[in-house]
């Protein structure tokens, strides 16, 4: 499938705008219409970006209406209405914080410094770093079995092979201290061809240790877990998790209401 070009005039433009702005996952697999945008950006410049984003929308997206989506913890979610795009909608994640084991990690300044703009003009992490981040949210896990699969498995042994330097320093600069070092032996293990129960362990755990040092955000990650958990997510999220962010034409303007009524600003652009 080959890339949505209004999906890459958006993020051109957003890049061009925005130094500190980063892609950080799974980019190419969204501009084939796959998911939604994983972008981050340092936590003065996201409402900037986020007035941006609408600004451009119509012209760059061909976008009627955004729904924007504050309920998530450490992130901003727009979710932009395109009528020749339907029945799915556009979504933009502005992530001010990544966290893994409630702990966070992953500083969109730090991620700015493994970053580069791609022929496309889009600022993403280079190859190697992704691997990393691929690596982290789908490999490592309390029991220490390799779980990479599928796109994630080809992310991380591509990035590995091709752009080694990167995903070494994204160890040791990304992460939390506790989960460095394994985290790096890891990878270090994955370029020969093997997998380290113990080191996915120790990574694991590493993160699971450093959300004891930052109770707050914690706390605020897993409240956000019990409200999923509880079915008390908001309409958006619950539209974006189990729905794929799909919604017929005919239902686009009770979607408009239902979203204003559950407390989410909607703008008609």
């Amino acid at each position: 499938m080959t890339p949505d070009p209004s999906r890459v005039a958006f993020l051109r433009e957003l890049t061009r705008r925005h130094e500190n702005l980063v892609v950080w996952k799974h980019l190419d697999r969204a501009l084939r219409g796959c998911g939604d945008i994983d972008a981050a950006a340092p936590v003065e410049d996201i409402g900037s970006v986020a007035a941006n984003a609408v600004l451009i929308a119509a012209d760059t997206l061909g976008a009627s209406h955004v729904i924007h989506c504050d309920h998530v913890a450490d992130k901003r979610l727009q979710f932009f209405v395109q009528p020749e795009r339907l029945p799915q909608l556009f979504e933009f994640d502005l992530c001010v914080q990544p966290s893994r084991g409630l702990a966070p990690w992953a500083s969109p300044s730090a991620m700015v410094a493994l970053a580069a703009i791609r022929p496309d003009g889009i600022r993403s992490l280079r190859p190697g770093a992704e691997a990393v981040v691929s690596l982290v949210y789908h490999g490592i896990s309390w029991q220490g079995q390799d779980k990479l699969a599928g796109d994630e498995r080809q992310i991380v042994d591509k990035g590995l092979a091709d752009n080694p330097e990167d995903a070494y320093e994204a160890c040791r600069t990304l992460p939390p201290g506790p989960a460095r070092l394994p985290l790096l032996a890891l990878v270090d293990n994955l370029r020969q061809g093997a997998w380290s129960r113990r080191y996915a362990q120790h990574a694991f755990g590493g993160f699971l240790l450093s959300g004891l040092a930052c109770p707050a955000f914690t706390a605020r990650r897993a409240m956000y877990r019990v409200r999923l958990a509880s079915g008390r997510e908001c309409l958006m999220s619950r539209l974006a998790r189990i729905y794929d962010r799909r919604v017929s034409a005919g239902s686009v303007g009770t979607l408009l209401e239902a979203a204003r009524a559950d407390g989410h600003e909607v703008s008609t652009l």
